[in-house]
């Protein structure tokens, strides 16, 4: 059964984060584009393996809605942290363990899967990087 994740990140990472998660066959990734959508849908529905949430959505921090989601269910949540998020808050959030994993911008689609992966308990099998089948002379 593909596990089900809750995607809500700005408009500009949108198409990159699906982008790399496609290659994740067994996970099911739902997108929204709102912080009100996604109240909604987590209202009515706790069954998610994952949450891939950005820091600010809609102008808003989104810290105060994952409070609420923690308190409620065991959601696991990747954050992407977006520049104007104030250090303080990125403080706060890992030392009250508010989110299981933390992803900075700028990054790439390794990270995105590699987190979401993990959070879902995906194991992905690694590959040898090309200069490991060079032979030494």
């Amino acid at each position: 059964m593909k596990k089900k994740v809750l995607i809500c990140v700005q408009k500009d990472i949108t198409n990159a984060v699906s982008w790399a998660l496609k290659d994740l066959t067994s996970i099911n990734g739902q997108f929204v584009e709102h912080l009100h959508q996604l109240e909604k849908i987590i209202e009515n529905d706790l069954n998610f393996s994952a949450l891939v949430i950005d820091s600010v959505l809609d102008g808003k921090s989104t810290l105060p809605f994952l409070q609420k989601v923690k308190d409620r269910s065991k959601i696991k949540i990747l954050l992407i942290i977006s520049a104007d998020t104030p250090k303080q808050e990125i403080i706060n959030l890992i030392q009250n363990k508010l989110v299981d994993n933390v992803i900075i911008r700028p990054f790439n689609a390794n990270q995105i899967v590699e987190a979401v992966a993990k959070l879902c308990g995906i194991e992905r099998p690694s590959e040898k990087p090309w200069y490991m089948y060079t032979k030494q002379q």
